[in-house]
């Protein structure tokens, strides 16, 4: 590996589906720390992990789609 190259225009990462996603999965790990024990006889942590499940499959799915101009072709 020669060296690590961010991605064209990486400033504007915030408006990738999967930087988004990503984001939102970070707050749920959060949140499960501060609120879970709050939502506890809500919430069973069952439905949790299906949440967290669902979202990481969503940002896979994120990650294949087309966004933004094309970009130039590897050397």
């Amino acid at each position: 590996m020669k060296g690590v190259k961010p991605i064209c225009d990486w400033r504007c990462c915030y408006r990738l589906y999967s930087v988004q996603i990503t984001i939102l999965i970070a707050f749920l790990g959060l949140a499960q720390l501060e609120l879970l024990p709050l939502w506890q006889e809500q919430l069973s942590p069952r439905a949790y992990a299906a949440l967290n499940s669902g979202l990481a499959v969503l940002l896979f799915f994120a990650r294949l789609i087309k966004q933004g101009p094309p970009q130039e072709p590897l050397p």
